[in-house]
């Protein structure tokens, strides 16, 4: 799931003493710090890639997806598209402090942190992003991290291209040096069920790895690919708009909530618009939102939208991502749309409690707009049309 991102963010995620307090509770066993053995080789840093794209059309992906290089070489990941994502290394965890669920990618058994977690002590619809999966598993701009192999958590948290606070940096990279040959596959722990990647590391004196400039040229050859993907899903989208007979002589219209190119079924090139973005109905018709990803459907009688998430304090004074239940639930007053009144789908998708459909009736007419509260600053916006 793609997160909102709310300007107080920054305070929980990326400021050292904050982030270091919160794993000290959610994370409680110790980093391995392996050195490095003398190299044969001068090591080096080479750069990948998270993720591409632009506004409304993502790719969701690590690019290149496979990295080479010589034990004691570094791995630099720079953000590249407007998503949210993280750099995860869970292979071979077995401990994790709450919120534990089946790595979808993985073998039966092997586990990841789960996207949300209830709150302790709090309602029962009362629930927070995942510590784990939420904050860096090392202060921001701090000492590289090394990591010998499977069984050791290391974790960029969230990252981002924009800083989420005034005079604050953007957690917008993450470095990691590689101290034992072997290859590892790390994931995105907020996509974990698509984006993944693995590091190939060769022995200290292999001299058949590729240079930065090769690792570019992979890369880009493997983000035009998802491009291509993504302008043929963004075509497919408002191709196979459509309608069919309702009760009474009403129509009922189904539109997408985000695409992904259909032949393929590759999910992790999404486009993040509604399709078709403008739907002009009559009085007493209804429309019918289905998504296989993550978004909301959302009407806000008055702005501003509300933000999906909340950085607070918890109870031991460690910061805490509140998602917002009327933003994350189904909030719907009635079956037939009134403009004075919020309605919202929670989010629909995949694994999601509201599931992947929305629909709702329309008998006044006007025109009215409605925003994916997820992704509504990349431009998620859409427009119904009641005639008449």
């Amino acid at each position: 799931m793609v997160l909102r991102r709310p300007s107080a963010l920054l305070i929980a995620i990326l400021t050292p003493a904050l982030a270091l307090a919160a794993l000290a509770t959610a994370i409680p066993y110790a980093f391995a710090q392996a050195q490095p053995p003398a190299p044969t080789q001068s090591t080096r840093t080479v750069t990948g890639l998270v993720g591409a794209g632009q506004d409304t059309l993502q790719a969701l992906n690590f690019f290149p997806q496979s990295i080479r290089i010589r034990q004691g070489d570094t791995v630099f990941w720079r953000m590249n598209g407007e998503e949210l994502h993280t750099v995860s290394f869970v292979k071979g965890v077995t401990q994790w402090a709450t919120g534990a669920q089946q790595l979808p990618i993985g073998a039966p058994g092997e586990l990841n942190p789960g996207f949300a977690v209830a709150i302790a002590g709090a309602p029962p619809d009362a629930f927070q992003v995942n510590p784990q999966l939420a904050f860096p598993t090392r202060p921001q701009r701090g000492p590289v991290e090394s990591y010998g192999g499977p069984g050791v958590f290391v974790s960029s948290g969230l990252l981002s291209k924009e800083a989420m606070a005034p005079d604050a940096p953007a957690n917008d990279s993450f470095s990691l040096r590689f101290t034992t040959p072997g290859t590892f596959m790390y994931v995105c722990l907020v996509h974990n069920d698509r984006m993944f990647g693995w590091v190939d590391v060769a022995a200290s004196n292999a001299t058949d790895v590729p240079s930065q400039a090769q690792i570019d040229q992979q890369a880009n050859l493997e983000i035009q690919q998802m491009t291509n993907l993504l302008q043929a899903a963004k075509a497919q989208g408002d191709a196979t708009a459509r309608s069919e007979a309702g009760p009474n002589g009403t129509r009922v219209w189904f539109a997408r909530a985000g695409t992904q190119e259909l032949f393929s079924g590759d999910s992790r090139a999404q486009v993040m618009e509604f399709l078709p973005r403008n739907v002009t109905v009559k009085p007493g018709d209804t429309v019918v939102w289905g998504t296989n990803y993550f978004h909301t459907v959302s009407f806000v009688p008055s702005p501003p939208a509300p933000e999906w998430v909340e950085a607070v304090m918890g109870p031991n004074g460690t910061p805490m991502l509140a998602i917002r239940p009327n933003v994350f639930l189904p909030v719907k007053p009635a079956g037939t749309y009134d403009p004075t009144q919020y309605f919202n789908s929670g989010i629909i998708g995949p694994f999601t409690p509201a599931g992947e459909t929305w629909a709702l009736t329309f008998d006044q007419p006007g025109t009215y707009e409605y925003v994916c509260l997820v992704h509504d600053d990349m431009g998620m916006k859409g427009t119904i049309t009641v005639q008449p």
